[in-house]
């Protein structure tokens, strides 16, 4: 029986779908994910994790005339699926497709970020070109994954909240990495409460009955309201700090229900200005190891059994656990020495130090900037901080390790893994700099 994703070619084939043809591609795309990544190893949870929202995404806007900017970009291997590159026999080879958004590939790529957090600068800078030369397409950032802790973001969303005419629609994709695990749950069940018909009849009943019996019941009536408010600033945080920047909010919506994901969306279209879109998604959806792995829902993979997620062969030595090993060992011996990771606990090798001494390991986030002067305060007050990043990542904490850290010659050891060039995560993750950054402090 022929599959429907071999009549997908391009984004415009997906608007000729009935809704049970949709849900069959998504089983297929997530089928297609697991065989073809497990052969050569990539962003596998991440992507199974946003079939049912980049098919939504892809058929209610339209690429490129619509700017699609995925943040970040190792969620877009639907994407790529969607818009006509489905060899994915050589990913993540120079012969093959990138593991990010490439240029080079397709004229529905835009940015080519394996770095966190840029999508929405990237996005305001291109809603605002078009809004100088009166385009009326629209802009869409995808933010997940972890993206939402870097503090670009936050820069991005202050500017944003000041252009109310902005043509810009924020979907944000929590799939429980990118904000604490239990605040979308909530959030959702906020939702449903507000937009159950039980809750609505009982407030037209109290706005009828209460508001009708003079200044006693309008005060009820208010005090109740003020109730509301309050439980939304306590289980729903985000949709009262993103209404309190003055940017508008819908959802959350479950983000693997294709038809209700389209409606937010198609709302969304509707405002006149920025709006942020919360989309409910989980990393690894529909691959039984993924789901099952607590520690990062096969985040990425090398070549690995697509029947039971086991790896095809044993890693190879690399200098990551040799580091891991070591600073155990220093920190037995040395109590000031502490560890800072930037949301990379395992891959830098910090994990086993965060086991033995979890109070003296700091995870920051996607924060290299912030990572870098809290290792200068904590220098300052008597600790020696470990700081051990990616190489390339390096790059966006080079002030901080200038002006915090060496101008004020505090001691701080910084540990640069996948340093040179590092092949399969392309261009962007190649660290070569290093040494020309640090050698000239």
């Amino acid at each position: 029986m022929a599959k429907i994703l071999d009549r997908i070619n391009n984004p415009a084939d997906l608007q000729k779908l009935s809704s049970l043809e949709l849900a069959d591609l998504a089983g297929e795309i997530r089928s297609f994910l697991v065989e073809n990544v497990a052969k050569t190893g990539g962003h596998m949870g991440p992507n199974l994790g946003v079939v049912e929202l980049t098919i939504a995404l892809h058929r209610m806007f339209s690429s490129p005339t619509d700017t699609i900017i995925f943040d970040t970009g190792h969620q877009a291997y639907v994407h790529k699926i969607l818009t006509g590159r489905k060899n994915f026999a050589n990913l993540r080879t120079a012969q093959g497709l990138s593991g990010y958004p490439s240029r080079a590939e397709s004229v529905h790529d835009v940015v080519e970020n394996s770095h966190a957090s840029t999508a929405l600068s990237w996005a305001q800078g291109v809603a605002e070109a078009k809004a100088l030369r009166g385009d009326r397409s629209y802009t869409v950032a995808v933010i997940g994954d972890g993206a939402m802790t870097g503090g670009m973001t936050w820069e991005a969303l202050n500017n944003i909240s000041e252009r109310p005419d902005l043509r810009l629609i924020i979907v944000v994709n929590d799939n429980g990495r990118s904000y604490e695990p239990t605040i979308g749950g909530l959030a959702h069940h906020l939702d449903a409460l507000r937009t159950s018909p039980t809750y609505e009849r009982a407030l037209r009943w109290g706005k009828q009955h209460l508001k009708s019996r003079g200044k006693p019941g309008e005060l009820t009536y208010d005090a109740l309201h003020g109730i509301k408010r309050g439980m939304a600033d306590i289980v729903s945080p985000e949709q009262v700090m993103f209404s309190d920047l003055g940017i508008k909010y819908t959802g959350p919506v479950d983000g693997h229900d294709i038809v209700a994901t389209e409606f937010q969306l198609a709302r969304a279209k509707e405002f006149t200005g920025p709006i942020i879109v919360h989309v409910i998604t989980e990393k690894g959806r529909g691959y039984t190891p993924a789901e099952e792995n607590d520690a990062d829902h096969f985040h990425t993979v090398g070549p690995i059994h697509p029947e039971t997620g086991l790896p095809v062969k044993k890693e190879r030595f690399g200098w990551t656990s040799v580091f891991a090993e070591e600073i155990v060992q220093l920190a037995k011996r040395n109590p000031k020495i502490v560890g800072i990771s930037a949301a990379m606990m395992e891959p830098v090798g910090l994990k086993p130090l965060r086991a033995q001494f979890p109070q003296r390991v700091f995870d920051v986030g996607i924060a290299e900037q912030h990572a870098m002067t809290m290792a200068a305060g904590l220098s300052y007050a008597g600790c020696h901080p470990v700081i051990a990043l990616y190489a390339t990542f390096l790059n966006r904490a080079f002030d901080q390790l200038l002006m915090d850290a060496a101008l004020h010659k505090q001691g701080i050891t910084v540990v640069l893994d996948r340093a040179g060039i590092t092949g399969a995560d392309g261009a962007s993750h190649n660290g070569m700099w290093d040494l020309a950054i640090a050698a000239m402090i």
